[in-house]
């Protein structure tokens, strides 16, 4: 495996706001990441798009768009992350989605759009949707209710239980399996578990290409539960459900944050032979969220086998 960070081959999976965290935290240490984005977001100004046009869900490859930026386009970065406050019918909008929203309509491929915008934007690295087909989530909260849609589920006010897709097997983007399995690291980023992360999962090609990748496959764990969706899991119940997933077995180390720090779950993932590193990543600002900063620093002790 590479050791030296600028040809360092990482790949982030997830979706939401830990996903383009981790990638400004790699592009910081000199990497140029690869982002596999999840396509199951239907909330807000993603949503409406997809209701409206029938397109794939812009938001968080958008995110991930800006957050691997070239410096020299932060202006360029800046309006498409612009969030139209009023308007009739405009209200709530991203810019970057709807130029997104035209770029696919006149160039016929979602796919096409984001490498149009991968050029204008002059990223380091590259976004990757997990898939290129049209998929609902749904799931089941712990009480047995089912739950249509990604953004229901976030709000989910009950534990949510299980999730999957319609159609159950959607089709893994080619150059997404490709990444993965050429992949040095494969961080699975901090994020909503049900509703960010285990939809890439619930692709068949994604979760394969992670098993089969020679990569060092590193969780970075939330600094705090979500009140609904995984109200009162611990480290272990996390890395659990992952398991049950697809990646059983699969997780080489983990990123704990202090606030989720319980010996317990430490213990029993250090008896399965997974690296645990406790340090600090919530920012200072707001505990509910990684720093940046903080979460570079710890990268490249994980990304890195403790052999090498």
């Amino acid at each position: 495996m590479t050791t030296d960070l600028e040809q360092h081959k990482l790949v982030a999976i997830g979706g939401g706001t830990g996903l383009p965290l981790v990638l400004r935290a790699a592009c910081s240490l000199g990497m140029q990441p690869t982002a596999v984005v999840t396509m199951a977001d239907d909330g807000g100004s993603t949503g409406r798009l997809r209701r409206e046009l029938g397109m794939l869900p812009p938001g968080d490859v958008r995110n991930c768009l800006t957050a691997l930026a070239s410096p020299d386009k932060f202006e360029l970065a800046h309006l498409v992350d612009y969030r139209f406050n009023e308007g009739e019918g405009i209200a709530g909008h991203s810019l970057g989605n709807l130029m997104l929203a035209a770029a696919a309509d006149d160039l016929d491929s979602f796919e096409q759009a984001v490498k149009l915008f991968e050029d204008l934007l002059q990223v380091r690295g590259r976004v990757l949707p997990s898939t290129l087909e049209n998929m609902i989530l749904h799931g089941f909260d712990r009480k047995g209710e089912e739950i249509y849609g990604q953004a229901s589920l976030t709000c989910s006010s009950t534990a949510i239980a299980k999730v999957e897709l319609s159609p159950k097997e959607p089709a893994a983007n080619p150059e997404a399996v490709d990444a993965l399995l050429q992949a040095d690291s494969i961080i699975i980023t901090p994020g909503s578990l049900f509703t960010s992360i285990i939809p890439n999962l619930l692709i068949p090609g994604i979760a394969s290409a992670i098993q089969d990748s020679p990569a060092r496959v590193v969780y970075c764990c939330n600094v705090a539960n979500m009140k609904g969706e995984t109200a009162n899991f611990t480290t272990l119940d996390y890395i659990t459900t992952l398991g049950r997933y697809g990646l059983s077995g699969r997780i080489d180390a983990v990123m704990l944050p202090y606030s989720m720090h319980d010996e317990n779950s430490v213990q029993s993932l250090e008896a399965q032979g997974i690296q645990v590193v406790v340090t600090a990543l919530a920012a200072a600002h707001n505990t509910q969220h990684h720093d940046e900063h903080k979460l570079a620093s710890a990268l490249p002790a994980l990304i890195q086998s403790p052999h090498e």
